[in-house]
């Protein structure tokens, strides 16, 4: 597994996200709304869309911004990729290449925990 994330323009949680000034008040304000259940929703509809076999962590991030609730419509998918990210560190998926550069960077599930 390969994780480049040094440096990322995001980060693990939503306030970490908003730092840095790139999103317009209008993501900042809906990253402030999130609640714990809200991210837990959110991590798992990122998990439900993934598989063992590897996808384009761009190409997960649109398709759950475009299923996601109305309530979610304002996040940037800046804000999705770092839910990747929380992902990832807990070793929920594992990941190839550089996680700055969605349209290349590849995701999956990790294998269950005793599974080869």
């Amino acid at each position: 597994m390969t994780m480049s994330f040094e440096k990322s323009p995001f980060d693990a949680t939503p306030d970490a996200a908003m730092e840095g000034g790139a999103l317009d008040q209008e993501a900042r304000d809906a990253i402030a709304r999130l609640g714990e259940h809200d991210l837990q929703k959110i991590d798992q509809a990122i998990l439900s869309s993934l598989g063992r076999e590897w996808k384009k962590a761009g190409f997960i991030t649109a398709g759950v911004m475009i299923a996601a609730p109305d309530e979610y419509e304002d996040l940037p998918e800046m804000f999705y990729a770092s839910r990747i990210r929380v992902l990832a560190e807990a070793s929920r998926i594992e990941t190839k290449g550089d996680a700055r550069a969605l349209k290349t960077f590849e995701i999956r599930l990790a294998p269950a925990t005793g599974a080869a």
